[in-house]
């Protein structure tokens, strides 16, 4: 009962703090093996029947039903491919199904990439996580003392372009979205940058840097910026250059120019309010949800990020430290990742909001065990169905 009441008071949780940013989830144990058995030769070794396969695969496809999930799953322990399927259609005109080689819209996701950026710019000594806005962006002056550390954890006072705040700088739960001056569907992705950097350096901060934590997503559109200053090169091709194309992420891409021949693309359904704004405005959600790839490309990213590939120990451990907030209680935020400690196990994932889809991606170092759900008809069930999947393959593996 107790992790029941914990389970829900995490969904609860993410529901409340993730805009452009989805639903939370948590994890639990799972049973494999790969041993190396000799020097120059590694033999894989399963504990997963065919027969556990099976019943893993049922029970997942009835809780889609009950819970009306569609969408892809994919859930992977120790490189070992546990269920790659789903439910519903990725697009129903053309009767296609959802599944794990399918490519959606991962939303806030983005920012684990953002920050991974950053931090290899740090570690090739471009950038400095002391380093001050108003070096980058020195007509922002209510914003010059920012750090990146502050942009990347979350602890800016910068409020977020995407919500609407009172007079008090508390955020107004009614769906609302300010309004932008100079955002345009005409205009291109840099046009409506622009536009967004303006509006952002023309509003007051919510509070002192560092003071407390505020979602925003105005925080890593500005480190996006500040990644094109430093490499040289724009984002998405910086992005591309260092994670996609050497991690094999044949399917990944970005929303405002997305062309991979051969992939095929889930429609977003249920859109919901101001659903025009992510795609029919370029630039809207640069760096901060704008990148599109597969469930299983994702583990790629996933299993490289906390697996020593993309970063060094040193700039890793900052990713992942806890800079705000006690995941023994909530989830917490590092640099682009949420951190949950759940049954004595720590979790790392983000989750993502965008009009027509919801996603979670979600890992557990100490089982190696990744879990992604990406949701095409945005229903809020995500977060439960995450859940219940990890319950689900823990019951069928102590059975065996």
């Amino acid at each position: 009962m107790k992790k029941a009441i914990a389970f829900m008071l995490f969904i609860v949780f993410v529901l409340m703090n993730a805009t452009a940013c989805g639903v939370g989830t948590e994890s639990s144990g799972t049973v494999g093996e790969t041993e190396s058995k000799k020097e120059t030769e590694s033999v894989s070794e399963t504990v997963i029947s065919g027969e556990v396969r099976e019943e893993i695969t049922e029970d997942f496809e009835e809780l889609f039903a009950l819970r009306l999930f569609e969408g892809a799953a994919y859930v992977v322990y120790k490189g070992e491919e546990v269920y790659s399927g789903g439910a519903g259609k990725a697009n129903k005109a053309d009767g296609i199904d959802n599944g794990a080689d399918v490519v959606y819209c991962v939303g806030s996701v983005t920012k684990q990439f953002t920050a991974a950026a950053v931090l290899k710019l740090c570690e090739e000594g471009k950038l400095n996580l002391d380093d001050k806005l108003g070096k980058y962006f020195p007509e922002y002056d209510a914003g010059k003392d920012i750090t990146l550390s502050e942009l990347l954890s979350m602890q800016s006072g910068i409020p977020d372009f995407l919500r609407s705040y009172d007079e008090d700088g508390n955020e107004i739960s009614d769906n609302s979205q300010p309004y932008i001056e100079g955002i345009s569907s005409d205009n291109n992705s840099e046009q409506n940058r622009e536009a967004l950097e303006k509006h952002i350096f023309s509003s007051e901060l919510l509070f002192e840097p560092g003071d407390r934590y505020s979602y925003s997503n105005s925080n890593y559109l500005l480190l996006g910026g500040i990644v094109e200053m430093v490499s040289d090169v724009s984002y998405h091709e910086y992005v591309r250059n260092n994670f996609f194309e050497p991690l094999g992420m044949d399917t990944a891409g970005f929303v405002d120019s997305y062309d991979v021949p051969g992939a095929v693309v889930a429609k977003g359904y249920n859109k919901g309010i101001n659903s025009a704004l992510i795609f029919d405005y370029p630039g809207i959600s640069f760096a901060c949800g704008d990148i599109m790839a597969s469930p299983k490309d994702m583990e790629k990213w996933t299993s490289a990020l906390h697996g020593g590939k993309v970063l060094n120990d040193r700039m890793y451990s900052e990713m992942i430290k806890v800079r705000v907030g006690d995941p023994t209680l909530e989830p917490a935020y590092g640099y682009g990742l949420m951190i949950y400690d759940l049954g004595g196990k720590r979790i790392y994932f983000h989750t993502g909001s965008i009009p027509g889809y919801i996603t979670f991606v979600g890992y557990v170092p100490e089982q190696d065990f990744y879990i992604a759900l990406m949701n095409n008809h945005s229903n809020d069930n995500t977060a439960t169905v995450a859940m219940k999947m990890m319950e689900l393959f823990s019951l069928a593996l102590k059975n065996l």
